[in-house]
């Protein structure tokens, strides 16, 4: 579950960015929620649309706004993925909660931004745009790790309803993922082969 902090935190930063005109969209651990799959997490993830050389700006709305950069420079660039990492101390809260802005620089983000949907996240008193299970699906397999794939399976499983196949499909092929994606169709539906595209 999130922690109030994170939610603090999330609702702070959404009312800060919002406001500038950037596209912008939860994903990360945060999101899940809005598809019916609630897991731990201290953190927020963002992806956002905006050009490199808006990025003083951004930063400097955030730093007006008590959010600190976690490093310097703030930028980090990991393969193909550049995000921001700042800190923000919640009022009353007593540790700083972390969170990224993933900038939506590739095919795939930009896609996922333009998918994003407006679901109420638990805990937070407004409705906010948050990527779709189809690219958050696509993002965990992207990243990896075990608990990205865990969390695949768990989302296709509890939004089987929601799930573009066809899309799947599509990215999967351009990513190089059909092994892992039958990998997790097979945990989260244990005895049915995967579908066909």
């Amino acid at each position: 579950m999130a922690t109030n902090a994170a939610l603090a935190t999330l609702d702070h930063i959404w009312g800060v960015l919002e406001p500038m005109g950037h596209s912008l969209a939860l994903m990360g651990g945060l999101s899940l929620a809005a598809w019916n799959y609630i897991r731990a997490t201290r953190d927020v993830d963002l992806l956002i649309a905006v050009d490199r050389s808006e990025l003083d700006e951004v930063m400097r709305r955030l730093k007006d706004n008590q959010c600190r950069p976690k490093r310097s420079p703030p930028l980090t660039i990991v393969g193909d993925h550049c995000f921001l990492q700042f800190l923000y101390t919640p009022p009353g809260e007593f540790y700083d909660v972390q969170f990224d802005l993933l900038l939506s620089e590739s095919e795939l983000q930009r896609s996922a931004l333009r998918r994003s949907v407006e679901r109420s996240v638990h805990g937070l008193q407004r409705p906010i745009k948050v990527l779709h299970c189809d690219d958050l699906i696509l993002f965990k397999l992207v990243a990896g790790r075990l608990i990205d794939r865990s969390d695949a399976a768990m989302l296709l499983r509890e939004n089987r309803q929601f799930v573009d196949v066809s899309y799947l499909h599509f990215w999967i092929t351009q990513l190089g993922l059909s092994t892992e994606f039958a990998e997790i169709w097979r945990e989260a539906f244990p005895g049915e082969l995967p579908p066909t595209a």
